[in-house]
This record gives C-alpha cells, sequence and structure tokens, in this order.
C-alpha cells in the first residue's frame, strides 16, 4: 500500500517571525554600527514610499512567477529593515532638540532627577540622573536626556535618595575610556544606553532643590521599597541578603561583586537576574492559590488571573531585558491557554524578540538579553533530544536527569557567547548549574514567604535563618567549584569571527545527529577546520609577540612586557591591587599570557627595532644616550630640556603617577618647548611592540 510522503517544514515556516526579526535585527544594528545617515529622513522618506509600492504590486501579482516572490521577499524585508533603523533613531535622544548636551556649559544650571538608588563606589558616590530643565542667561530650557555623576564622598553619609531633584553645575564632560588596550567598551555601551556625559563635583557643589515625596510614589516603587524593607529586616547577613534582593526583586544594590565574580566563573550567574524561572514559579505561587478551582474547563482563569500579577512584579523588579523576555513569553502562552490557540514555542521566543526590540531597539546589544533569549533557544532546540538519551523506570532518576540535560542543553548555545564576553568556561558547569537549579527554587519559594509573612515576626524569623543557612550552603559549594576550575580556563579568548564558525559548527553537527543531513555535517566538518586553522594562526602570533604596555591606572604606574606566552612586571604599584588586575586581566587575555615570569628585565632594551628606556629617577649628568621612548617613572617635574639634551627622545611617556594640577602644568611646558608627550593619564595606555 502506498503512504503519503513524509514531509518535514523549515523552522523558519513553522516560527515565520523569524523571517520578521532577522531584518529588523539588521536594521537596528546598522545604525549603532555606522550611525545616522546624512538628509536621513528625506532618504527615510523616498525609500519608505518606494517599498510600500514595490510591496503592495508584488502582493498583488500572482505568486507562481519567480520575479514576483524575490520582489515581495526584497520589499517586505526592506521594510522591515528600513523599520528597525528609523526605531533605533527614534529612541536616540540625543539627536532630539531638547536633549540637554546642546545647552550644556560651564556657566548653566540644570535641574535633575535621581532615578536610581546612589551607588557607593570607593571614594564617590554614583547617582544616576533624569535631567529636567537647564537654567542659562536668565531663561528655562526644558530639556530631556540622562546623565551620572559621581559625587566625592565626606565625613556625612550620603542625604539624596532616589526621586530628589537636584540643581547641579554645567561642567560635563564625554563619557571616555580608560585606554587600556582591549578593555571593555564602557562609552560605547553607555552611548548605546543614552548616557553620553558625566562629571564629577564634590558635595557642596550640589543643592537640594525639593525631596521626594513618599505619598506621591508609584504603588510599583512603594512595593518594591516594601519588599527591600521586609528583607532587609528579617535577613541579617549581608552577602545572603544582596544575593536574595536581587534574585528575588531585580535589586543588585546591596549584592556582593565578589560573590558575583564567584558566580560568573561558575557558570551561574543567570541565577542572579530575574528569568523565566522567576515567572514560573511565581505562576505556581498563584496557581497553588487557586488549587480548590479543580475544573479543567475553567483552567485558564489561572493564566487570566495571574498575567497581570506577573507583570505587576516585572515592573516591581526593574523590568531588565531577560524579566521582560520571560513575561512576553508567559503572556502569549497565556493567551493561547484563554483563547484555546495551539502555541509554537519557537515562534514565541521570535515573537517576543521581535515585541521586545520594538521597544527597546539598544536592548539588542544587551548581554543579558543576548543569554537569556540564547539559553531559550538552546532548551527549546536541544533538550527534548537530550532527554530521551536516558529512560529510567524510577522516576527520581528521569527527573535528576531531566536537570542535567537542561543544563547540558542550555549550555550548548550559551557557551560561545560566554566565552566571548566573559571569557571563561565553567568546567564544572553541569555540577554548578544543577545545584544552583535546586537553590534558585527552594530560596525563590522562602523569599517569597518571609516577605508574604512578614506580619508574623516569628516565622518570618525562623525563614529567613533556614534562607541565610541555605546561600551560606550554597556559596561554599560555589567557592569550591570556583577553586577546582583550572586558571587558563579564566583567559579564554574568543573572537568574533572565531565565535560564528563555532555556531557554523554546532550548527552543522547538530542538524547532522537530529536529522541525518550529511550536507550538514559536511558543513560542520569544514568550519572545524576552518576554526583550528584560526586557532593555529592565533597560537603562532602569540608565541613570537614582544609588547611592552604602560597602563592607565588611578593614581598608579604601572608597566608589564609580553614576551610569548608570558608577562613580566616591569613596574609595580601595589596601592591599587583591584584597579590593576581590572586594568591588566583583558591585556593578558587577548595577549594570551597569563603565566608571570620572574626574571629581570633591565631597564633598557629594544623593542621592534626602538629602543626603549624606562628611568626610574631624573638625571644629572649630561652623557648623550639617544632613545626611541623614554618612559618617566617618577612623581617629581621632568626637567625636559634636560631630558631632551641627553636621550633626545621621539616621544616622552608619562605615567598617571601625577596630581591633574601637575600634570597640566607638565602638559603646558611640553607643549611650549615642541616636545612630544604622551600623557597615560589624559590620552590612555601606550603599546609599544
Amino acid at each position: 500500500m502506498n503512504r503519503w510522503p513524509l514531509t518535514t517544514t523549515n523552522f523558519w515556516e513553522s516560527a515565520p517571525f523569524f523571517r520578521l526579526l532577522v531584518p529588523l535585527v539588521v536594521g537596528i544594528f546598522s545604525y549603532y554600527q555606522f550611525g545616522l545617515l546624512p538628509h536621513f529622513l528625506l532618504w527615510a522618506g523616498i525609500t519608505l514610499v518606494v517599498a510600500l509600492i514595490s510591496y503592495l504590486v508584488f502582493s498583488l501579482q500572482k505568486r507562481e512567477k519567480s520575479i514576483v516572490v524575490v520582489g515581495h521577499f526584497l520589499a517586505l524585508n526592506f521594510l522591515l529593515f528600513g523599520f528597525g533603523y528609523s526605531l533605533a533613531v527614534a529612541c536616540d535622544t540625543s539627536l532630539r532638540t531638547n536633549y540637554f548636551g546642546n545647552y550644556q556649559g560651564k556657566q548653566s544650571v540644570l535641574l535633575a532627577r535621581i532615578n536610581a538608588t546612589p551607588i557607593e563606589k570607593e571614594h564617590t558616590w554614583k547617582l544616576s540622573l533624569d535631567i529636567l530643565q537647564v537654567f542659562r542667561n536668565g531663561n528655562i530650557q526644558p530639556v530631556e536626556g540622562e546623565a551620572f555623576i559621581y559625587v566625592y564622598k565626606d565625613m556625612l553619609p550620603m542625604l539624596y535618595h532616589k526621586g530628589d531633584t537636584l540643581l547641579l553645575p554645567g561642567g560635563w564632560e564625554r563619557i571616555t575610556n580608560s585606554g587600556n588596550p582591549y578593555e571593555f567598551d564602557y562609552a560605547r555601551y553607555c552611548s548605546r544606553n543614552n548616557l553620553l556625559y558625566r562629571q564629577t563635583c564634590h558635595p557642596q557643589d550640589l543643592s537640594l532643590y525639593a525631596s521626594e515625596d513618599p505619598t506621591k510614589a508609584s504603588l510599583v516603587d512603594k512595593c518594591h521599597d516594601w519588599c527591600m524593607a521586609c528583607l532587609d529586616k528579617y535577613i541579617t547577613e549581608s552577602r545572603s541578603k544582596g544575593l536574595i534582593q536581587a534574585m528575588l526583586i531585580g535589586d543588585e544594590i546591596n549584592l556582593d561583586e565578589d560573590l558575583r565574580q564567584s558566580y560568573a566563573e561558575t557558570g551561574i550567574i543567570h541565577i542572579i537576574s530575574i528569568s523565566g524561572g522567576n515567572v514560573t514559579i511565581f505562576f505556581i505561587a498563584i496557581a497553588f492559590l487557586f488549587r480548590w478551582q479543580k475544573s479543567v474547563r475553567h483552567y485558564w482563569l489561572r493564566y487570566l488571573i495571574a498575567l497581570p500579577l506577573v507583570w505587576f512584579y516585572i515592573m516591581m523588579a526593574g523590568a531588565p531585558p531577560s524579566a521582560v523576555r520571560a513575561a512576553i513569553m508567559f503572556s502569549l502562552l497565556a493567551f493561547s491557554v484563554i483563547f484555546q490557540k495551539n502555541n509554537h514555542t519557537l515562534n514565541t521566543l521570535f515573537t517576543t524578540a521581535f515585541l521586545l526590540l520594538c521597544f527597546r531597539p539598544m536592548w539588542l546589544f544587551s548581554v543579558g538579553f543576548q543569554l537569556s533569549f540564547v539559553a531559550v533557544l538552546s532548551l527549546i532546540l536541544f533538550y527534548p533530544a537530550i532527554n530521551r538519551l536516558v529512560k529510567s523506570k524510577h522516576k527520581v532518576v528521569n527527573w535528576l536527569w531531566s536537570g542535567v540535560a537542561a543544563s547540558l542543553a542550555a549550555e550548548i548555545l550559551v557557551a560561545p557567547i560566554v566565552v566571548y564576553y566573559f571569557h571563561t568556561f565553567p568546567l564544572f558547569f553541569i555540577v554548578a548549574n544543577f545545584a544552583a537549579f535546586l537553590f534558585m527554587n527552594i530560596v525563590l519559594i522562602l523569599g517569597m514567604c518571609i516577605i508574604g509573612f512578614s506580619f508574623l515576626p516569628y516565622f518570618s524569623k525562623i525563614l529567613a535563618w533556614l534562607t541565610t543557612w541555605l546561600v551560606v550552603l550554597f556559596n561554599k559549594i560555589v567557592t569550591l567549584l570556583q577553586g577546582l576550575n583550572p586558571e587558563w580556563l579564566l583567559y579564554i579568548r574568543l573572537s568574533f569571527a572565531e565565535m560564528l564558525l563555532l555556531y557554523l559548527v554546532i550548527i552543522g553537527l547538530g542538524l547532522y545527529l537530529m536529522r541525518q543531513r550529511k550536507s550538514a555535517l559536511f558543513m560542520g566538518l569544514s568550519m572545524v577546520c576552518l576554526l583550528m586553522g584560526l586557532f593555529c594562526a592565533d597560537a603562532c602570533g602569540h608565541l613570537v609577540q614582544n609588547s611592552l604596555v604602560v597602563f592607565n591606572v588611578s593614581k598608579a604606574n604601572y608597566l608589564e612586557q609580553f614576551v610569548g606566552s608570558r608577562y613580566n612586571v616591569l613596574k609595580d604599584d601595589t596601592t591599587s591591587p583591584k584597579r590593576i588586575k581590572y586594568a591588566v586581566k583583558p591585556s593578558h587575555i587577548e595577549f594570551q599570557a597569563w603565566i608571570k615570569d620572574s626574571t629581570s628585565i633591565p631597564d633598557i632594551q629594544e623593542i621592534g627595532g626602538k629602543t626603549v628606556l624606562v628611568l626610574n629617577k631624573p638625571i644629572s649628568c649630561n652623557a648623550y644616550f639617544p632613545v626611541d621612548y623614554l618612559i618617566l617613572n617618577y612623581s617629581t617635574q621632568p626637567d625636559f630640556e634636560q631630558l631632551n639634551k641627553v636621550f633626545s627622545p621621539k616621544l616622552i611617556v608619562l605615567g598617571n603617577n601625577y596630581t591633574r594640577t601637575n600634570l597640566a602644568q607638565i602638559l603646558a611646558k611640553a607643549k611650549k618647548l615642541c616636545i612630544e608627550v604622551h600623557s597615560v593619564g589624559s590620552e590612555g595606555a601606550i603599546v609599544i611592540e
């Protein structure tokens, strides 16, 4: 008997929103990568009209002709590309005529509102602000935009709070990077989040205009503050309190930075952010309250009741990208249950990403958004196949394996992004993620109970003690796993091209293993060979490298030389080890040299055919000894005439161990004498290779 031929649809046919998402993403990426096109409004209007007419014309034609299909496809994609580009333009507040950056000046005064809880730094307080008005030349100009200021600490505690409005001076400066090689591009990150300016000032430079009125706070803010107060009251251990507040309410103000680093290096940083797990547990808690409702026909009522409560919870937690993604997916699932429609998980994920990017285009570059999206995508694609590998008669074994399978499935697509951004790969991620799965569920439930039963102090104290004990125990497990991770796994380097090739390898091998496509196997193996070739080329380049770097470390002078796969510290400064590690680690990763060499290096040497001298103190001799680079490793005022007479350097390098006043005087004197000077403190680090 003949059978109907079995056909399988491509995933972009079963998930049509994928075809809408791709051109939207390309349009958003194009704006943030290449900037605003000249005469944007004119060209946007012309292209929009042409694309719309083309789309309508091709839509009215018969689809049998290939030229009609191609034309329809191109017109639709061009429309979505333009839509994404226009969204990015519309969300860029710096392009608006009333942007506060267009009205700034030292003589102006600004009115701003604090939009977040002040963050304590080592020597300053960081205040995030919404700029409201500019007072200049007797005129008041309503403006908009965001910025932040650093306020030096004094003997008094921070006197300002979220919601207060302040009068600020107009001495803003553009946000820039410190200039160390291969560092995180903080300036671009801020720019993509509409933050372009900052300033540092003393407490006396600020004036309180109006204090926050607690009675006028929104219901969301009141609930957030009340939940924070409940946890702060009953959980006394600081590290546990900061972690639970971040996990449950999304407020990381009290989160310990060392604890965050431990979670990142063990691959469980995701449990700190609010995501689908929080929404699931929150919905289970709501469904438990309605357990008396047994009818299957009215099961949709639970989703109808839970939907506004879930969104209220997400808004109370600050609406981070991962949480909004989870809320939108839950909303689409709820609508499918309420209206009794089929729900395609993959299409729901792409629909969620499309809606999120329409609302916040800059989230495309958010690591949290990328990790959240890719983790769910990886679970959808790989979890069913991995979970089928083990089937036991014992429910406990199946349950344990389902947790391991989820950890493995999520890591397949998440690992390349983690290595690319964080340069680490947790060797024991399966153990850590499985333990975190149990830990997160229990702690989240206990945290909800502490808040829910806060009117019963003794019961809440017992719950808080149990929660703290669990967190402390879990932190010890995390610290143990962190110590077992080899050091070289904390310095993995993966370029953007290598990450793309790695994803092609995963796609090819995944299609072959799950759908037995030989062409996919050939593509995957070809990409493996190309990827290995890039790795070998990188390794050869690192083995023959010889570079000297004068780093830009605040109030310190720090030099390192990279030779082959090792580094040597020429001049150390132990006054700020954390700042030094933050500045030099990206270079250790990029140069693939994290092993310290104890060999003594002379103060004068030749690098790349150039003579480099590190001068540790002022000189008094008159002997002539020409050099190419002269690095001053002392903080006294340099005698440029004497230095030029003795060494005749092509470039003098000043470390970052001068005060701002002294540095300004030194640079002015060098400019007057027409001597080339590179100041690490103002111009960034210098690399001699």
